[in-house]
């Protein structure tokens, strides 16, 4: 077998898709949901084609960071009245998105070509420290808005997926405030970037990442990330920044279907809000519901431990 990373010819070892120090965070989400081959298991999803020294020490250091990250920020859920600040290191988040998006394209054997020997030399190397230009991540709050509680459609803390939907503008195409009644927008077009390679939107609890991958010889980089950065209801991280704000990037409709991207101004957002103050400004039984969910989750640890 020849190691995925550095090309080797060794026997392979198993690689998490997801990092297992993410996965251990998390371990009331220990069923996986394949939806590309249509089966659910216990098993942890993997992939067995990266050499030991690869797996356990060249490649590793991006799973601490990941481990660190994830736990100090999105381990708990918020509303949409919190604001949280987040510290990054930029070109760490975009080592652990790539890194995920290359485990999932193999394991599916889909075209891994983006990951040429450039890209595999900055995620081996931990002292690389250029950040690709031709590679954006975006970063929002995921937040239940809708009143639907998470357990009704499954524990789904963890989610990711490949070529996630941009919407070019609203579903909603406008509102009647007397009657309340809703209009769809009958014609609703999906954004298309020019020289985009692969997309992944991945979603830790309480937290989505907007990964897109452009051609490296592509000149409308640029202007595709000032599209994606004031259409999209997404923070876009900087190599030139640490801190920023998250904003809240999902409404009552695409938190439960995460595939869907919709843009800032989507009337979803603001039929979500009004459903909400016709019910008093919470949902009373979506809360205690919640809270019971809450103890539950806490059996299902004590059942399946890490």
């Amino acid at each position: 077998m020849k190691c995925a990373y550095c090309g080797k010819e060794t026997k392979g070892t198993k690689e998490h898709i997801i990092s297992c120090a993410i996965l251990d965070l998390f371990p009331e989400c220990y069923i996986t949901f394949d939806n590309a081959r249509d089966k659910v298991h216990q098993a942890d999803p993997m992939v067995k084609d990266v050499c030991a020294k690869c797996n356990n020490q060249r490649i590793s250091y991006i799973d601490s960071y990941a481990k660190d990250f994830i736990s100090q920020y999105f381990t708990q859920k918020y509303t949409e009245h919190d604001t949280v600040e987040i510290e990054y290191d930029y070109v760490m988040v975009q080592k652990m998105l790539l890194k995920y998006a290359f485990n999932d394209l193999r394991s599916h054997k889909d075209d891994c070509t983006f990951f040429d020997e450039e890209m595999l030399h900055y995620l081996l190397n931990e002292n690389d420290n250029s950040p690709k230009i031709n590679v954006t991540v975006l970063c929002g709050l995921a937040v239940n808005v809708s009143p639907a509680p998470d357990a009704m459609f499954g524990n789904l803390k963890l989610r990711w997926c490949k070529d996630p939907i941009l919407y070019a503008n609203s579903i909603v195409r406008n509102i009647d405030y007397e009657t309340g009644q809703v209009f769809l927008n009958d014609d609703v077009q999906k954004e298309n970037f020019p020289d985009l390679r692969i997309s992944y939107l991945f979603r830790f609890n309480s937290v989505q990442f907007l990964l897109m991958c452009w051609d490296k010889t592509s000149e409308k980089i640029e202007e595709n990330n000032v599209v994606l950065s004031c259409q999209y209801p997404y923070c876009l991280m900087k190599a030139t920044e640490t801190k920023t704000v998250l904003p809240v990037c999902t409404d009552e409709f695409n938190y439960h279907q995460f595939e869907h991207i919709h843009v800032k101004w989507d009337g979803l957002f603001e039929v979500g809000l009004m459903r909400k103050l016709a019910s008093g400004g919470k949902y009373q039984y979506k809360e205690l519901y919640e809270r019971e969910w809450e103890k539950e989750e806490e059996n299902i640890k004590q059942q399946h431990p890490r």
